[in-house]
Protein backbone atom coordinates (compact mmCIF):
# COMPACT_ATOMS: atom_id res chain seq x y z
CA UNK A 1 0.00 0.00 0.00
CA UNK A 2 3.03 1.97 0.69
CA UNK A 3 4.65 1.50 -2.36
CA UNK A 4 1.31 2.30 -4.36
CA UNK A 5 0.74 6.12 -2.84
CA UNK A 6 4.62 6.56 -3.53
CA UNK A 7 4.15 5.61 -6.87
CA UNK A 8 0.82 8.16 -7.19
CA UNK A 9 2.60 10.46 -5.58
CA UNK A 10 5.50 10.59 -7.99
CA UNK A 11 3.42 10.62 -11.52
CA UNK A 12 1.26 13.43 -10.04
CA UNK A 13 4.50 15.13 -9.13
CA UNK A 14 6.11 14.40 -12.53
CA UNK A 15 2.70 15.47 -14.06
CA UNK A 16 2.11 18.63 -12.44
CA UNK A 17 5.87 19.38 -13.57
CA UNK A 18 5.00 18.59 -17.01
CA UNK A 19 1.68 20.50 -16.83
CA UNK A 20 3.82 23.82 -15.89
CA UNK A 21 6.86 22.67 -17.96
CA UNK A 22 4.12 23.23 -21.04
CA UNK A 23 2.25 26.21 -20.12
CA UNK A 24 -0.89 24.12 -19.28
CA UNK A 25 -3.31 25.17 -16.10
CA UNK A 26 -5.94 23.42 -14.25
CA UNK A 27 -5.70 20.55 -15.22
CA UNK A 28 -7.79 17.39 -14.11
CA UNK A 29 -6.25 14.02 -13.50
CA UNK A 30 -8.52 10.85 -12.41
CA UNK A 31 -7.10 7.63 -11.18
CA UNK A 32 -10.03 4.95 -11.26
CA UNK A 33 -9.99 2.00 -8.64
CA UNK A 34 -6.86 -0.14 -11.02
CA UNK A 35 -4.36 2.64 -10.73
CA UNK A 36 -4.47 3.80 -13.98
CA UNK A 37 -4.56 7.31 -14.56
CA UNK A 38 -6.63 9.41 -17.35
CA UNK A 39 -6.23 12.98 -18.33
CA UNK A 40 -9.97 14.19 -18.80
CA UNK A 41 -8.91 18.24 -18.95
CA UNK A 42 -6.01 20.24 -20.38
CA UNK A 43 -6.57 24.16 -20.20
CA UNK A 44 -4.28 25.71 -22.45
CA UNK A 45 -2.02 28.68 -21.14
CA UNK A 46 -3.89 31.09 -23.29
CA UNK A 47 -5.57 31.85 -27.02
CA UNK A 48 -2.41 32.19 -28.60
CA UNK A 49 -2.00 29.40 -31.10
CA UNK A 50 1.10 27.92 -30.09
CA UNK A 51 -0.24 27.36 -26.53
CA UNK A 52 -3.45 25.76 -27.69
CA UNK A 53 -1.19 23.07 -30.41
CA UNK A 54 0.71 22.35 -26.88
CA UNK A 55 -2.16 21.60 -25.17
CA UNK A 56 -3.52 19.76 -28.04
CA UNK A 57 -0.01 17.81 -28.71
CA UNK A 58 0.11 16.74 -24.87
CA UNK A 59 -3.53 15.28 -25.06
CA UNK A 60 -2.35 13.14 -28.42
CA UNK A 61 0.92 12.10 -26.72
CA UNK A 62 -0.57 10.87 -23.47
CA UNK A 63 -4.14 9.27 -24.62
CA UNK A 64 -4.96 10.60 -27.84
CA UNK A 65 -8.69 11.04 -26.34
CA UNK A 66 -9.64 14.23 -24.66
CA UNK A 67 -10.69 18.07 -24.38
CA UNK A 68 -8.56 20.96 -24.58
CA UNK A 69 -9.94 24.29 -22.83
CA UNK A 70 -9.20 27.60 -24.13
CA UNK A 71 -9.29 30.24 -20.96
CA UNK A 72 -11.58 32.98 -20.87
CA UNK A 73 -10.40 36.06 -22.14
CA UNK A 74 -9.95 38.12 -25.50
CA UNK A 75 -6.31 36.53 -27.10
CA UNK A 76 -4.21 37.83 -30.11
CA UNK A 77 -4.42 34.46 -31.97
CA UNK A 78 -0.97 34.96 -34.02
CA UNK A 79 1.25 37.63 -33.16
CA UNK A 80 1.12 40.65 -34.91
CA UNK A 81 2.74 40.30 -38.49
CA UNK A 82 3.09 36.57 -38.04
CA UNK A 83 2.41 34.88 -41.19
CA UNK A 84 1.85 30.86 -41.98
CA UNK A 85 0.43 28.97 -44.53
CA UNK A 86 -1.65 25.36 -44.24
CA UNK A 87 -2.97 25.17 -40.72
CA UNK A 88 -2.32 27.28 -37.35
CA UNK A 89 -3.46 24.65 -35.39
CA UNK A 90 -3.85 21.04 -36.04
CA UNK A 91 -6.44 18.96 -34.14
CA UNK A 92 -5.92 15.43 -34.77
CA UNK A 93 -10.13 13.36 -34.60
CA UNK A 94 -10.85 12.65 -30.90
CA UNK A 95 -9.64 15.83 -29.14
CA UNK A 96 -12.35 18.22 -28.61
CA UNK A 97 -11.55 21.91 -28.35
CA UNK A 98 -13.83 24.33 -25.88
CA UNK A 99 -13.83 27.73 -25.23
CA UNK A 100 -14.84 29.25 -21.91
CA UNK A 101 -18.57 27.90 -20.60
CA UNK A 102 -21.29 30.95 -22.07
CA UNK A 103 -24.92 31.51 -20.86
CA UNK A 104 -26.90 30.86 -23.39
CA UNK A 105 -30.97 32.06 -24.32
CA UNK A 106 -33.64 29.59 -23.78
CA UNK A 107 -33.71 29.07 -27.91
CA UNK A 108 -30.13 27.80 -27.19
CA UNK A 109 -27.55 30.73 -28.63
CA UNK A 110 -24.88 32.01 -26.78
CA UNK A 111 -25.40 35.62 -24.98
CA UNK A 112 -21.85 36.43 -24.98
CA UNK A 113 -18.94 35.02 -25.74
CA UNK A 114 -16.02 34.65 -23.15
CA UNK A 115 -13.14 33.21 -25.08
CA UNK A 116 -12.43 35.59 -27.90
CA UNK A 117 -9.34 34.43 -30.36
CA UNK A 118 -8.52 37.29 -32.73
CA UNK A 119 -6.26 37.48 -35.94
CA UNK A 120 -4.40 41.10 -35.04
CA UNK A 121 -2.94 41.92 -38.42
CA UNK A 122 -3.07 40.55 -42.13
CA UNK A 123 -2.05 37.27 -43.45
CA UNK A 124 -1.29 37.10 -46.97
CA UNK A 125 -3.52 34.03 -49.34
CA UNK A 126 -3.95 33.73 -52.75
CA UNK A 127 -7.55 33.35 -52.18
CA UNK A 128 -7.60 29.91 -54.24
CA UNK A 129 -4.96 27.22 -53.63
CA UNK A 130 -3.34 28.85 -50.49
CA UNK A 131 -5.64 30.13 -47.55
CA UNK A 132 -4.63 29.71 -44.37
CA UNK A 133 -6.60 27.75 -41.80
CA UNK A 134 -6.91 28.85 -38.35
CA UNK A 135 -8.03 25.63 -37.20
CA UNK A 136 -7.73 21.70 -39.15
CA UNK A 137 -9.39 18.33 -37.69
CA UNK A 138 -8.20 15.79 -39.00
CA UNK A 139 -9.09 12.35 -38.65
CA UNK A 140 -9.17 8.68 -40.31
CA UNK A 141 -12.43 8.27 -40.66
CA UNK A 142 -12.78 6.14 -37.15
CA UNK A 143 -16.01 5.99 -35.82
CA UNK A 144 -15.04 6.15 -32.24
CA UNK A 145 -13.02 9.28 -32.36
CA UNK A 146 -15.54 12.39 -33.08
CA UNK A 147 -14.60 15.71 -32.24
CA UNK A 148 -16.07 18.71 -31.07
CA UNK A 149 -15.16 22.31 -31.11
CA UNK A 150 -17.52 24.67 -29.05
CA UNK A 151 -17.94 28.23 -27.39
CA UNK A 152 -15.52 30.10 -28.97
CA UNK A 153 -15.68 32.98 -31.34
CA UNK A 154 -12.97 34.00 -33.96
CA UNK A 155 -12.17 37.57 -34.68
CA UNK A 156 -10.53 37.88 -38.13
CA UNK A 157 -8.60 41.23 -38.98
CA UNK A 158 -11.11 42.21 -41.22
CA UNK A 159 -12.77 43.67 -37.79
CA UNK A 160 -9.57 45.86 -37.44
CA UNK A 161 -8.99 46.71 -41.12
CA UNK A 162 -12.17 46.16 -43.50
CA UNK A 163 -10.19 46.77 -46.86
CA UNK A 164 -8.21 43.38 -46.12
CA UNK A 165 -8.59 41.62 -48.92
CA UNK A 166 -7.53 37.80 -47.40
CA UNK A 167 -9.60 35.08 -47.24
CA UNK A 168 -9.22 32.83 -44.78
CA UNK A 169 -10.61 29.42 -43.34
CA UNK A 170 -11.93 29.11 -39.81
CA UNK A 171 -12.30 25.64 -39.48
CA UNK A 172 -11.53 22.58 -41.82
CA UNK A 173 -13.08 19.44 -40.61
CA UNK A 174 -10.95 16.56 -43.08
CA UNK A 175 -12.21 12.99 -42.59
CA UNK A 176 -13.65 13.09 -39.08
CA UNK A 177 -17.05 10.93 -38.39
CA UNK A 178 -19.10 12.54 -35.87
CA UNK A 179 -17.62 16.04 -35.62
CA UNK A 180 -19.82 18.82 -33.96
CA UNK A 181 -18.83 22.71 -34.05
CA UNK A 182 -21.34 24.54 -31.99
CA UNK A 183 -22.31 27.94 -30.27
CA UNK A 184 -19.56 29.47 -32.15
CA UNK A 185 -19.14 33.00 -34.02
CA UNK A 186 -16.90 33.66 -37.03
CA UNK A 187 -16.89 36.81 -37.71
CA UNK A 188 -15.06 38.05 -40.87
CA UNK A 189 -13.18 34.46 -40.93
CA UNK A 190 -13.60 34.81 -44.93
CA UNK A 191 -13.57 31.49 -46.55
CA UNK A 192 -15.97 30.04 -44.09
CA UNK A 193 -15.75 26.20 -42.66
CA UNK A 194 -14.77 23.35 -44.92
CA UNK A 195 -15.72 19.90 -44.03
CA UNK A 196 -14.98 16.80 -46.34
CA UNK A 197 -12.95 14.20 -47.06
CA UNK A 198 -8.88 13.92 -48.88
CA UNK A 199 -6.25 11.85 -49.05
CA UNK A 200 -7.51 10.44 -52.55
CA UNK A 201 -9.11 7.30 -51.01
CA UNK A 202 -12.28 6.62 -49.86
CA UNK A 203 -12.51 8.13 -46.51
CA UNK A 204 -15.77 9.21 -44.71
CA UNK A 205 -17.14 12.75 -42.72
CA UNK A 206 -20.42 13.73 -41.47
CA UNK A 207 -21.27 15.75 -38.22
CA UNK A 208 -23.26 18.51 -37.47
CA UNK A 209 -23.00 22.23 -36.78
CA UNK A 210 -25.09 24.13 -34.62
CA UNK A 211 -25.69 27.49 -33.00
CA UNK A 212 -23.12 29.27 -34.86
CA UNK A 213 -23.29 32.71 -36.23
CA UNK A 214 -21.86 33.42 -39.28
CA UNK A 215 -20.90 36.90 -40.36
CA UNK A 216 -19.24 39.07 -42.89
CA UNK A 217 -20.07 42.91 -43.62
CA UNK A 218 -17.23 43.79 -45.73
CA UNK A 219 -15.53 42.30 -49.40
CA UNK A 220 -16.59 41.54 -52.34
CA UNK A 221 -17.91 38.26 -54.49
CA UNK A 222 -17.39 39.00 -57.79
CA UNK A 223 -15.80 38.48 -60.60
CA UNK A 224 -14.52 35.48 -59.33
CA UNK A 225 -10.56 35.72 -59.53
CA UNK A 226 -11.29 38.98 -57.23
CA UNK A 227 -13.51 37.32 -54.80
CA UNK A 228 -12.53 38.32 -51.52
CA UNK A 229 -15.87 36.21 -49.49
CA UNK A 230 -15.95 32.60 -49.73
CA UNK A 231 -18.22 30.10 -48.60
CA UNK A 232 -19.94 30.27 -45.02
CA UNK A 233 -20.10 26.64 -45.06
CA UNK A 234 -18.66 23.73 -47.94
CA UNK A 235 -19.86 20.35 -47.57
CA UNK A 236 -17.60 18.10 -50.65
CA UNK A 237 -15.88 14.45 -51.50
CA UNK A 238 -12.68 14.41 -51.94
CA UNK A 239 -12.49 15.10 -55.68
CA UNK A 240 -10.96 11.95 -56.83
CA UNK A 241 -13.41 9.25 -56.43
CA UNK A 242 -17.95 9.71 -56.42
CA UNK A 243 -20.64 8.33 -54.64
CA UNK A 244 -24.25 8.44 -56.05
CA UNK A 245 -26.65 6.35 -53.97
CA UNK A 246 -30.47 6.91 -54.78
CA UNK A 247 -32.41 9.82 -53.76
CA UNK A 248 -34.49 7.88 -51.41
CA UNK A 249 -31.03 6.54 -49.66
CA UNK A 250 -30.29 10.07 -49.26
CA UNK A 251 -33.03 12.28 -47.98
CA UNK A 252 -33.78 12.11 -44.48
CA UNK A 253 -30.34 9.88 -43.62
CA UNK A 254 -27.11 10.22 -42.47
CA UNK A 255 -24.51 9.23 -44.08
CA UNK A 256 -21.36 9.60 -44.12
CA UNK A 257 -21.50 12.40 -46.54
CA UNK A 258 -23.78 14.30 -44.54
CA UNK A 259 -23.66 17.66 -42.57
CA UNK A 260 -26.26 18.93 -40.71
CA UNK A 261 -26.58 22.61 -40.18
CA UNK A 262 -29.46 23.57 -37.78
CA UNK A 263 -29.98 26.60 -35.53
CA UNK A 264 -27.72 29.19 -37.19
CA UNK A 265 -27.11 32.82 -38.42
CA UNK A 266 -25.52 33.46 -41.67
CA UNK A 267 -25.00 37.33 -43.53
CA UNK A 268 -22.76 37.90 -46.89
CA UNK A 269 -21.31 35.22 -48.46
CA UNK A 270 -20.29 34.38 -51.92
CA UNK A 271 -23.00 31.27 -50.73
CA UNK A 272 -24.05 30.66 -47.13
CA UNK A 273 -24.00 26.95 -47.71
CA UNK A 274 -22.27 24.83 -50.91
CA UNK A 275 -22.06 21.66 -51.56
CA UNK A 276 -20.10 20.01 -54.59
CA UNK A 277 -19.30 16.58 -55.67
CA UNK A 278 -21.35 14.23 -54.08
CA UNK A 279 -22.12 16.11 -51.21
CA UNK A 280 -25.25 16.13 -48.96
CA UNK A 281 -26.34 19.40 -46.12
CA UNK A 282 -29.44 19.64 -44.06
CA UNK A 283 -30.17 22.51 -43.56
CA UNK A 284 -32.84 23.56 -40.98
CA UNK A 285 -33.56 26.23 -38.85
CA UNK A 286 -31.30 28.66 -39.76
CA UNK A 287 -31.66 32.11 -40.62
CA UNK A 288 -30.07 34.17 -43.72
CA UNK A 289 -29.88 37.65 -43.61
CA UNK A 290 -28.79 40.82 -45.36
CA UNK A 291 -26.89 37.97 -47.72
CA UNK A 292 -25.89 38.69 -50.84
CA UNK A 293 -28.15 36.04 -52.93
CA UNK A 294 -25.83 35.33 -54.98
CA UNK A 295 -27.62 31.70 -54.28
CA UNK A 296 -27.74 32.06 -50.73
CA UNK A 297 -27.94 28.13 -50.48
CA UNK A 298 -25.80 26.34 -53.64
CA UNK A 299 -25.64 22.86 -55.03
CA UNK A 300 -22.73 22.94 -57.49
CA UNK A 301 -22.82 21.27 -60.84
CA UNK A 302 -20.53 18.60 -61.63
CA UNK A 303 -16.90 20.10 -62.11
CA UNK A 304 -14.85 16.91 -61.28
CA UNK A 305 -16.63 13.33 -60.52
CA UNK A 306 -20.27 14.27 -60.08
CA UNK A 307 -22.50 17.44 -58.72
CA UNK A 308 -23.76 17.80 -55.63
CA UNK A 309 -25.48 15.10 -53.97
CA UNK A 310 -28.76 16.48 -52.59
CA UNK A 311 -29.52 19.04 -50.03
CA UNK A 312 -32.34 19.27 -47.09
CA UNK A 313 -33.53 23.03 -46.85
CA UNK A 314 -36.75 23.32 -44.57
CA UNK A 315 -38.18 25.33 -41.31
CA UNK A 316 -35.28 28.65 -42.64
CA UNK A 317 -35.86 32.16 -43.05
CA UNK A 318 -34.57 33.91 -45.99
CA UNK A 319 -34.53 37.35 -45.44
CA UNK A 320 -33.60 40.72 -47.15
CA UNK A 321 -31.32 40.11 -49.73
CA UNK A 322 -28.81 43.19 -50.84
CA UNK A 323 -31.44 45.21 -52.91
CA UNK A 324 -34.11 42.71 -52.33
CA UNK A 325 -32.42 41.21 -55.47
CA UNK A 326 -31.67 37.80 -54.67
CA UNK A 327 -32.11 34.50 -54.88
CA UNK A 328 -31.90 32.07 -52.05
CA UNK A 329 -31.55 28.65 -53.77
CA UNK A 330 -29.29 27.52 -56.91
CA UNK A 331 -30.15 23.85 -57.48
CA UNK A 332 -27.63 23.60 -60.07
CA UNK A 333 -26.70 19.56 -59.48
CA UNK A 334 -28.17 17.16 -57.37
CA UNK A 335 -31.89 16.81 -55.74
CA UNK A 336 -33.86 17.25 -52.54
CA UNK A 337 -36.42 19.17 -50.38
CA UNK A 338 -37.10 22.61 -49.61
CA UNK A 339 -40.35 23.37 -48.24
CA UNK A 340 -41.84 25.14 -44.52
CA UNK A 341 -39.50 27.96 -45.43
CA UNK A 342 -40.31 31.78 -45.30
CA UNK A 343 -39.04 34.60 -47.60
CA UNK A 344 -39.02 37.70 -47.79
CA UNK A 345 -36.75 40.08 -49.49
CA UNK A 346 -35.28 37.61 -52.18
CA UNK A 347 -36.81 38.00 -55.99
CA UNK A 348 -36.27 34.49 -56.59
CA UNK A 349 -36.51 31.40 -54.31
CA UNK A 350 -35.31 28.66 -56.45
CA UNK A 351 -33.23 28.96 -59.36
CA UNK A 352 -33.09 25.64 -61.35
CA UNK A 353 -30.03 25.91 -63.80
CA UNK A 354 -28.86 22.83 -66.38
CA UNK A 355 -25.32 23.24 -67.34
CA UNK A 356 -24.43 20.97 -70.31
CA UNK A 357 -21.08 22.24 -70.66
CA UNK A 358 -19.96 20.03 -67.34
CA UNK A 359 -21.96 17.38 -66.69
CA UNK A 360 -24.35 14.44 -68.37
CA UNK A 361 -28.18 14.07 -66.96
CA UNK A 362 -27.19 11.91 -64.28
CA UNK A 363 -26.03 15.04 -62.61
CA UNK A 364 -28.68 18.02 -63.90
CA UNK A 365 -31.04 18.91 -61.09
CA UNK A 366 -33.82 16.96 -60.61
CA UNK A 367 -35.63 14.45 -57.88
CA UNK A 368 -36.45 18.52 -56.53
CA UNK A 369 -39.93 18.24 -54.44
CA UNK A 370 -40.68 22.15 -53.49
CA UNK A 371 -43.79 22.67 -51.31
CA UNK A 372 -45.52 24.73 -48.69
CA UNK A 373 -43.38 27.54 -48.53
CA UNK A 374 -44.22 31.35 -47.53
CA UNK A 375 -43.41 33.39 -50.41
CA UNK A 376 -44.40 37.29 -51.01
CA UNK A 377 -45.99 38.08 -54.35
CA UNK A 378 -43.06 39.58 -55.79
CA UNK A 379 -41.06 36.62 -55.51
CA UNK A 380 -40.71 33.70 -57.89
CA UNK A 381 -41.02 30.44 -56.38
CA UNK A 382 -39.10 28.46 -59.06
CA UNK A 383 -36.94 30.06 -62.19
CA UNK A 384 -35.65 27.18 -64.32
CA UNK A 385 -32.80 27.65 -66.54
CA UNK A 386 -32.22 25.28 -69.31
CA UNK A 387 -34.46 21.66 -70.38
CA UNK A 388 -35.98 21.26 -66.40
CA UNK A 389 -39.59 20.71 -66.25
CA UNK A 390 -42.19 20.31 -63.78
CA UNK A 391 -42.96 17.15 -62.65
CA UNK A 392 -40.28 15.43 -64.14
CA UNK A 393 -36.96 16.78 -62.55
CA UNK A 394 -39.52 19.27 -59.92
CA UNK A 395 -42.56 18.83 -58.00
CA UNK A 396 -44.78 21.06 -55.83
CA UNK A 397 -45.59 18.41 -53.86
CA UNK A 398 -43.66 16.24 -50.61
CA UNK A 399 -42.57 12.61 -51.66
CA UNK A 400 -44.79 10.25 -50.03
CA UNK A 401 -41.79 8.18 -48.60
CA UNK A 402 -39.41 10.98 -47.40
CA UNK A 403 -39.44 11.65 -43.57
CA UNK A 404 -37.13 14.32 -42.28
CA UNK A 405 -34.31 13.20 -40.21
CA UNK A 406 -34.78 13.71 -36.29
CA UNK A 407 -34.60 17.56 -35.15
CA UNK A 408 -32.46 18.45 -33.50
CA UNK A 409 -29.98 16.23 -34.49
CA UNK A 410 -29.03 14.01 -31.46
CA UNK A 411 -25.58 15.67 -31.32
CA UNK A 412 -27.14 19.49 -30.83
CA UNK A 413 -29.54 18.23 -28.45
CA UNK A 414 -26.97 17.65 -25.43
Amino acid sequence: MQKTKVWIWLVLTMFIWVSFSFGFSGTEVIIDNTGQISISNITAKSGYWRDIQDAVNWVVAHSGIGNVYIPEGTWNFINVSESWTGARVTIPAGVNVFGAPTEKYANGTVKEWKTVLVMPSSVWSDNEDNIPTWFKIVGNSEPNKPSRFSDIKLVGYRSINNSDPYMHYAIEVENVIDFRIDHCYFEHTTAGVSCGSAYEKPTQFRGVIDHCFFVNHYGVIEPYEDKTIGYGVSVMIDWHYAVWDSIEQVLGHYNNYTVFIEDCYFEKWRHCVCANNGGHYVFRHNIIKNDFGFGSLDLHEKRTQTSARAAEIYENQFLDSEDGQGDAIWWRGGGGVAFNNTVAGYKTFAFLIENAEYQNETFQPHDIWIWNNSIPANCILISADGDIKQDRDYFLNAPSWYTPYPYPHPFASG
